[in-house]
This record gives structure tokens, sequence and C-alpha cells, in this order.
């Protein structure tokens, strides 16, 4: 993981899959986070293979981004805005 992104025990994260297969995704609840390495423990292994790296694979699969995304699952964030323009957002 990314060093300094503040996630702490407790919290709940979701692994995207990295193959073609939709349904290899995972989740699990981090045990220990290392905010200066970016070093992170689950409280469980992982059912599937989740590859990542520093760059983008992008030049090497036709534009395509084979790294694995990892998202924070146990925190919510709350967009307020104007409807202006009449179009709902």
């Amino acid at each position: 993981m990314e060093p300094g992104l503040g996630w702490v025990a407790g919290d709940l994260i979701g692994l995207a899959p990295t193959t073609f297969n939709w349904w290899e995704m995972d989740h699990g609840v981090i045990t220990s986070y290392d905010n200066v390495t970016g070093s992170i423990t689950l409280d469980r292994k992982v059912s599937f293979y989740h590859w990542g790296q520093a760059q983008s694979t992008a030049s090497q699969y036709s534009g395509v981004d084979m790294r694995g995304e990892v998202v924070l699952l146990s925190r919510n964030i709350k967009i307020v805005g104007n409807d202006t323009d009449g179009w709902g957002g």
C-alpha cells in the first residue's frame, strides 16, 4: 500500500480482481498499517491473487492498467452540492 494514508486497525478494505475473472475480489479488516512504509496486515488470508506495481502497466497491455485497486470501505464521504443547472446533480 501507499504510505501516509492514515488507515488504522479496524478499517475494512476491498481488493479488486487483477485477472479477467470479475468475481475474484477479496476483503478484510486491517489489523496493522504502517503509515511510514505502507505495509498492511489483514485479519485473514486473501482467497485470490492480487497484483500491484508502483508504475502503470498501460504501455504493456494496450493501454490497460492491470494493477489492482484497494478501496477503503469503512469510511463515508458525503458530497453536497447545488442543482443550479437543473441536471439533478
